[in-house]
């Protein structure tokens, strides 16, 4: 199966989860909400832009163009997640129908996209990998080093879905209140992420560029609990969430350019596990200890762990643009 097709069947698959979500049947929810997970079609749609933004040397404005889009429309998602608020349950339904449309509309503005792509680009056979293989991919000294994204993903889960909870037990702050937080912070991000190129040939380093961006947003995460007065909190808020994410695009340029052309897609799709599953494992160590009553501990661990992980990438990948020969010309 090439990717287009695996693309088309990933989409379809997703969106029938999404619907099945409506039932409001916690098994069916929770099972539905776990295979969406698994059916991510992130990782082929990437595979597809990678190519194409690597043949024509633009991976940093391609893919920042990409995360702008993307938060661009997750804006309109957050001011939908005032629905239940005023119309209860359907409130939900509405959003899930929306989402699941959404999923569905985008295979046929793929289909047209890809008409303008080479062939060549487009009919990479997706191949079964076993972990036996991992270690004789030409990319596996990649993988090792990306290893740092494991703990991004551990502190994200631990912290990032809960954050609407924290404000409203800390602060007594609704969901539908912080729906025009998310998105304004969307709307920010949109900008921001347009800009990571800039700074990226400012710096004249992938890396460097996403340890600064990365490195600064934990520093505001670390100060956000001393903070009390709650539109300054807000505004670290937004300027976290703009740092942090607008250092992915760069980050993916750099893989992008790094992994060899045949191996493109099992990197990005390692590379997403990676940080999927430790992800998944953060809510419920972030839940119960505010559960007992440590609401900001959450947010010190998570700032420790991206520490950490900042820390481990720039020491794993500081010398890896000069030596494959993908520093920025000058």
């Amino acid at each position: 199966m090439d990717r287009v097709k695996l693309f088309i069947l990933l989409s379809l698959i997703s969106g029938s989860l999404i619907l099945l979500m409506i039932t409001g049947v916690p098994i069916i929810v929770s099972i539905a909400y776990l295979l969406i997970a698994l059916f991510n079609r992130y990782v082929v749609l990437t595979a597809i832009v990678g190519e194409y933004a690597k043949q024509e040397d633009i991976s940093d404005e391609l893919f920042s163009l990409s995360s702008t889009f993307n938060v661009a429309f997750s804006v309109v998602g957050s001011l939908l997640a005032v629905l239940p608020g005023y119309l209860g349950r359907f409130g939900y339904d509405l959003v899930f129908l929306a989402e699941a449309a959404s999923l569905y509309l985008t295979i046929p503005m793929v289909l047209r996209a890809v008409k303008y792509l080479d062939k060549s680009i487009l009919n990479v056979k997706i191949e079964r990998l076993s972990l036996r293989d991992l270690g004789r991919l030409r990319s596996s000294w990649l993988l090792k080093r990306l290893i740092p994204e494991a703990i991004i993903g551990l502190g994200a889960g631990i912290i990032i879905p809960l954050f609407s909870l924290w404000f409203y037990l800390k602060f007594h702050v609704d969901l539908a209140s912080l729906s025009l937080v998310y998105a304004i912070s969307n709307a920010t991000l949109a900008l921001g992420t347009l800009m990571a190129p800039i700074i990226s040939r400012a710096f004249r380093s992938r890396v460097i560029s996403v340890v600064s961006l990365e490195g600064l947003a934990t520093v505001v995460l670390a100060v956000m609990p001393s903070i009390y007065n709650l539109p300054i909190l807000l505004t670290l808020f937004i300027i976290r969430n703009t740092l942090m994410n607008m250092a992915n695009p760069l980050l993916t340029s750099l893989i992008n350019e790094l992994a060899p052309r045949e191996e493109r897609g099992r990197v990005f799709g390692i590379w997403n596990m990676l940080s999927s599953i430790p992800r998944a494992v953060g809510p419920g160590l972030g839940g119960y200890l505010m559960d007992i009553g440590y609401l900001d501990l959450p947010l010190y661990l998570t700032s420790m762990l991206y520490a950490t992980a900042v820390v481990l990438f720039y020491i794993l990948l500081r010398d890896v643009e000069r030596r494959m020969n993908v520093a920025y010309r000058t």
